[in-house]
């Protein structure tokens, strides 16, 4: 007896176990299998939508690369320092025993170039105070650049190589072992903060070397902060230590005079020529002139390992026209008290390196992009025009697409079957064999580089939208009508007191399309604008591609991309009830 107590809870459990996987099979035999498909459907629509998202975070640098994810900064207390480099990867067309066999071979023959050739100024410069960190830097440095350069020299091998004898592709592999191709590795491996030169822009486009990077050297002063100013091979590298983000930040000065007759109110931009150091720390500025205080008004982030420019304008004739803003404005601080200069020629530059945490560092990055993309041009010009497309567009479709199925769906008249016929052929015919001729009419009116184009055709019906309303409005009983006229409202009263209120859920989905089509219209746009001014967000955000200052700029553009995606998202995810209701609705339902 006590044996069979033993047993039973564990034949019930097997019972239960059986039961659940028979009803795993049934749900998947029956449903299981329809709900894989559109959760894989859901996943193939999404992905292209997520990998715009991931590009739009992304820096330059990291476009090129095969990492799907952006990624993360985290907080950096020391520059210079050795970024973190990967092995390198395998080609496609290599086997990979042969790579597994050779790729430690590859990093020895490039350790030790690079060891014969690295010299003490091609070690990491650090502030004095850390100089012990050098012995524990310089093999990092070594290993990374030897990584980095194995990486850039496989691709220029013979893949045939790969098929012969190890010694021939190792004698290849040593003869790209040049010295400019071993310092650019050394150089490309190491982040660190230079400071390049330092320019004045006059508004008669002269332009003046204030500081070269030597002179930067000698004439930059650190006035407060843990960095040091240290010039190695010509070049000045500012070297810093944080013990965290709430440190007090590093501020370097600089007294310089004006050239020649020139004054502040001749000032076009500084230019700050620097090569940052990826660390997503950030750079602010103040300048000191004729007894007043000019500061940024947005910091400058250290981001990727290229040269860059840092812009310092004040108030010019740029800001008032449509080209990019891609200076730091500077700004007159009203509150700042400092001691009158009787010299009106001179003046004084300081630049404040604020160390950003790892939450800091990963919104800096996050908004980088979508900045840029709004300052690349008149972002909210483009905007204005876009809505005022979209708002006409919207409401001619509903008002055109209602009146006319009115006159199909409830109305009596000759030739009715044969109108609503050729009307549902119109939509047989491609856009591109209506363009030409369309261009040619509105040249005609005189519309081109106008708006109206755009909107206008949508006031006097669409095909697609006209039939859609037909189909609903054909649904409604006719006793409603019939009560209509014993009131004694005529057609057109009916139309807007009885029909419209019960084909709300079809207007919801024609005014739904109707935006998703004006809002991402873009040949329209093309073909009838030519002036700035006019062009809608979708043309507006096609000009950064074809502007000479963002030439691949595509994780700006991706940041572009979104903010042209989401309102439409946004629109379908709060009127979708509405939208699948009025689709179902007017017998569209598969």
């Amino acid at each position: 007896m006590n044996k069979s107590n033993l047993t039973m809870p564990h034949s019930k459990i097997e019972n239960r176990k059986s039961k659940m996987g028979n009803g795993l099979a049934h749900y998947f035999i029956s449903r299981g299998w329809t709900h894989l498909l559109l959760l894989a459907g859901v996943g193939i629509f999404l992905f292209p939508f997520l990998w715009m998202l991931s590009t739009s975070l992304k820096t330059d640098e990291e476009v090129t690369n095969s990492k799907i994810l952006p990624e993360i900064p985290t907080f950096r207390p020391t520059s210079p320092y050795v970024p973190d480099i990967a092995l390198p990867q395998r080609l496609l067309d290599i086997p990979p025993n042969k790579w597994d066999a050779l790729l430690p071979q590859l990093l020895t023959l490039a350790g030790r170039k690079i060891a014969a050739t690295q010299s003490p100024t091609t070690q990491p410069a650090t502030i004095a105070s850390f100089e012990n960190r050098k012995s524990k830097i310089g093999n990092p440095h070594s290993s990374s650049s030897a990584r980095l350069l194995v990486s850039r020299t496989i691709a220029k091998l013979n893949r045939n190589l790969w098929l012969g004898p190890d010694a021939s592709l190792l004698d290849s592999f040593q003869s790209f072992l040049t010295p400019e191709a071993i310092a650019s590795a050394l150089s490309d491996s190491l982040a660190r903060l230079d400071l390049l030169k330092l320019q004045l822009r006059t508004l008669d486009a002269s332009v003046f070397n204030l500081a070269d990077s030597p002179q930067i050297a000698r004439d930059f002063k650190i006035e407060s902060g843990p960095g040091e100013l240290i010039s190695i091979d010509g070049t000045t590298r500012l070297a810093y230590h944080f013990n965290s983000a709430s440190d007090p930040p590093v501020i370097l000065s600089y007294s310089f005079r004006f050239p020649k007759t020139y004054r502040f109110k001749d000032l076009h931009k500084l230019i700050l020529s620097i090569l940052p150091d990826n660390s997503w720390h950030t750079i602010d500025a103040t300048l000191d002139v004729e007894g007043q205080r000019w500061t940024t008004q947005r910091p400058t982030y250290l981001a990727m390992h290229r040269s860059t420019s840092i812009l310092l304008q004040p108030p010019t004739f740029d800001d008032t026209t449509n080209r990019a803003k891609l200076w730091i404005p500077l700004r007159l601080d009203d509150r700042a008290q400092i001691t009158p200069n009787p010299d009106p020629a001179s003046a004084t530059l300081r630049l404040i390196l604020s160390p950003r945490s790892t939450a800091g560092a990963i919104y800096g990055k996050a908004e980088r992009n979508y900045l840029r993309a709004f300052l690349s041009g008149p972002f909210w010009m483009y905007l204005l025009n876009s809505v005022i497309l979209v708002a006409l567009c919207v409401a001619g479709a509903c008002f055109s697409a209602s009146f006319v199925a009115y006159a199909f769906a409830r109305l009596h008249w000759p030739g009715r079957s044969l109108a609503f016929v050729i009307i549902l052929a119109t939509m047989m015919l491609p856009a591109q064999v209506t363009m030409i001729p369309s261009f040619l009419i509105w040249r005609y009116v005189g519309w081109y580089n106008t708006l109206n184009p755009l909107w206008v055709p949508s006031w006097f019906g669409i095909a697609f939208f006209i039939f859609l309303m037909t189909q609903q409005m054909r649904t409604i009983p006719r006793e409603l009508e019939e009560a209509a006229k014993i009131d004694g409202l005529n057609s057109i009263q009916t139309w807007f007191y009885i029909i419209l209120p019960q084909v709300k859920p079809a207007l919801a989905a024609i005014a739904i399309l109707a935006f998703q089509g004006a809002w991402n219209d873009f040949m329209g746009p093309l073909v009838y604008i030519r002036d700035q001014s006019k062009f809608p967000l979708s043309l507006g955000l096609f000009s950064l591609r074809i502007d000479p200052n963002y030439i691949a700029d595509w994780s700006m553009i991706m940041a572009g991309n979104m903010l042209m995606t989401v309102p439409v998202i946004i629109i379908f995810f709060l009127a979708q009830r509405y939208f699948i209701q009025g689709l179902t609705m007017s017998g569209m339902k598969g």
